[in-house]
């Protein structure tokens, strides 16, 4: 169980049932990536397991708001302004993503925290593991938040083995934490 001491910082995405639910349910290796870090609160859990750690973010905000946190926290972790994997070189043991999963539009940096991910919610989720393949180790794993609303059937098609380890329903729709290795 974790216990979350967040102050209000702006419109930084703060840890909710989904970040809790990845959190409980992953392995951080030796070398992690988390993409869309928000407020940092999963970087900073891998850090204090003893993980190198890189989080990127494509708010500003964002990655300020988890420096600070990292710094008051006494961990080191290299923090960077990226879209998904635009300033991120090298391969991750571990690559974490709570995406977007919500059907919608965005209409500012700030929506992408909630939704963005077109008619299914996925749009930027496919994106991401499409990318995301030639930066993760032979051995290593990706955790992702997934929603009902989702394509998964499109999903499981890409280069992945895919597997649903967690699942939390909510009021309208399940959230599922899925890890995916290479196939």
């Amino acid at each position: 169980m974790y216990y979350i001491h967040i102050t209000f910082f702006m419109d930084v995405y703060y840890p909710a049932e989904d970040t809790l639910l990845l959190l409980d349910n992953l392995k951080c290796g030796n070398y992690v990536l988390e993409v869309g870090t928000g407020s940092g609160y999963i970087a900073i859990e891998c850090a204090k397991r003893g993980s190198r750690v890189v989080a990127v973010d494509i708010d500003e905000d964002a990655i300020n708001y988890a420096k600070k946190r990292a710094e008051e926290e006494g961990v080191s972790i290299i923090f960077k302004k990226s879209n998904l994997f635009e300033k991120v070189n090298g391969t991750f043991d571990t690559i974490i993503f709570n995406p977007p999963y919500l059907p919608g539009d965005s209409k500012n940096i700030k929506d992408l925290q909630w939704a963005g991910g077109g008619d299914f919610g996925d749009e930027i989720v496919m994106k991401f593991l499409e990318e995301a393949y030639s930066h993760l180790k032979k051995n290593g794993e990706i955790y992702i938040i997934l929603s009902s609303h989702n394509r998964i059937p499109l999903i499981k098609s890409l280069p992945y083995k895919f597997t649903r380890i967690a699942s939390l329903k909510l009021a309208f729709h399940e959230i599922y934490v899925c890890q995916l290795k290479k196939a």
